[in-house]
């Protein structure tokens, strides 16, 4: 046979068509593909969204916390550890701390990230501080100005009196260079 002569006619054409779908069980059909790719794109919008409400939330005004009916105490019998508020003049400044001076002691305030450039306060003023007093100063959680204006604070997370870990902390065991280990001679 040539190949000019036709093929005989009892033979079906083959299709050059794919089947509209795969007969195969359990074969990705194309409508499941994509409707995992929308929920997905879904998920990864609602994330979105939870974490906007989130930022939007932390940064809008809240109500201040300061405390009008929590009494002064004296500086000179202030506590480790303690929630207490104190009333005096502002003295010196430095940075985002600043010195109040109640007529018989005096106290060192920190204000955090607030406090930063010597702004939040001014000298020879008169302020009641609200705040943790802890490590020898008092952490500042919110400031009330002689014209009643207030200004809250984030105060710092309470202090972590555990074991300290890093460089220069005292670790038995350790072995390193001016460390001694366990049975070295010291």
């Amino acid at each position: 046979m040539s190949d000019h002569e036709t093929q005989p006619s009892n033979t079906t054409p083959i299709q050059s068509a794919a089947p509209a779908s795969d007969p195969r069980p359990g074969a990705p059909r194309k409508g499941g593909r994509n409707a995992i790719l929308g929920l997905g794109a879904l998920g990864i919008l609602a994330l979105g969204f939870a974490g906007g409400a989130a930022a939007w939330s932390a940064t809008r005004p809240h109500d201040v916390s300061f405390d009008a009916s929590m009494k002064s105490t004296p500086i000179a019998e202030l506590k480790e550890a303690s929630s207490i508020g104190i009333t005096g003049q502002v003295e010196q400044i430095y940075g985002n701390k600043f010195v109040v001076n109640d007529g018989a002691s005096r106290a060192l305030v920190e204000t955090g990230r607030a406090g930063e450039g010597g702004k939040l306060v001014n000298a020879g003023e008169t302020v009641t501080v609200q705040g943790r007093f802890d490590d020898g100063f008092l952490h500042a959680a919110a400031i009330r100005h002689a014209d009643e204006r207030v200004d809250e604070l984030t105060p710092p997370p309470p202090p972590h009196h555990g074991p300290r870990h890093g460089p220069g902390a005292e670790r038995p065991g350790a072995e390193g260079p001016g460390v001694d280990g366990p049975g070295e001679p010291g």
